[in-house]
């Protein structure tokens, strides 16, 4: 009798115990590391060279099924190309758009993501965890993997084209009481961000290529632009805590 009394309460406290450190253990995404190892491109052209940039198409598959791109990829992927400065302007299709006659750069863009959330694996875990009396539930991590292959066209006004590739892969990871949307979300932008990163790095080489003929005048200096990529960082970053909490390598 004496015994049931004092093991009803140390289950208890084990379990109370277990479940604050499973709630309380961070979970982290990390990148696996990039076959692109070429560096940061940079260039210096002449503001007036400049043409405007039409987004024409965003076409999204999931594990090869067509899906609607999300408004925030699109925007997230306008906003990449922004930050680069290489164009003088941006628009998007079906919002206002470039005078017919005047040079552009029109975009078509493919993402092909892949995900891999291990179900059974986390089935099997859970079970494990349960059997424990949950004790083991913040040793026992679980995983979610995500990838996506990114194809890009860009043609120039006169119909020449060029075509860029990137692909990356990364995973999340977390405990049993550790799992949130917000892990999963964060792990694909820092995915599609670096896919980003690395097709504008291409594009960045080929500066030149988009750039029309300048028009100043012979007796004013000609103004330039610095265009470039900052590239996303690639190790595992525990999303619970802030990222200006973590100190670079």
């Amino acid at each position: 009798m004496m015994s049931q009394m004092f093991s009803r309460p140390l289950i208890g406290s084990v379990l109370a115990m277990t479940l604050g450190m499973g709630t309380g253990c961070s979970h982290w995404i990390e990148l696996a590391a990039p076959t692109d190892t070429t560096p940061p491109a940079s260039a210096t052209v002449a503001t007036d060279a400049r043409v405007p940039l039409l987004l024409e198409t965003i076409r999204v598959t999931h594990n090869g099924s067509a899906i609607a791109p999300p408004a925030i990829l699109e925007r997230q992927v306008l906003g990449a190309i922004e930050a680069t400065r290489l164009f003088s302007q941006h628009y998007q299709s079906g919002h206002a758009q470039p005078a017919a006659s005047q040079a552009r750069v029109t975009v078509r863009l493919s993402i092909d993501n892949l995900v891999e959330p291990h179900a059974g694996q986390a089935a099997w875990r859970g079970l494990l965890v349960g059997a424990s009396m949950f004790t083991l539930a913040p040793f026992i991590p679980l995983n979610y993997d995500y990838g996506a292959q990114m194809l890009l066209e860009m043609e120039r006004w006169d119909g020449q084209t060029k075509h860029y590739s990137a692909t990356f892969n990364g995973s999340a990871h977390y405990h049993l009481f550790g799992a949130s949307p917000e892990v999963i979300e964060q792990l694909k932008g820092q995915v599609t961000e670096a896919c980003l990163s690395s097709l504008l790095n291409q594009v960045i080489q080929d500066s030149t290529f988009f750039l029309a003929g300048s028009t100043q005048a012979q007796d004013h200096p000609i103004r330039t632009v610095s265009v470039g990529v900052r590239r996303p960082s690639s190790r595992a970053v525990p999303v619970s805590r802030p990222l200006t909490d973590i100190s670079p390598r």
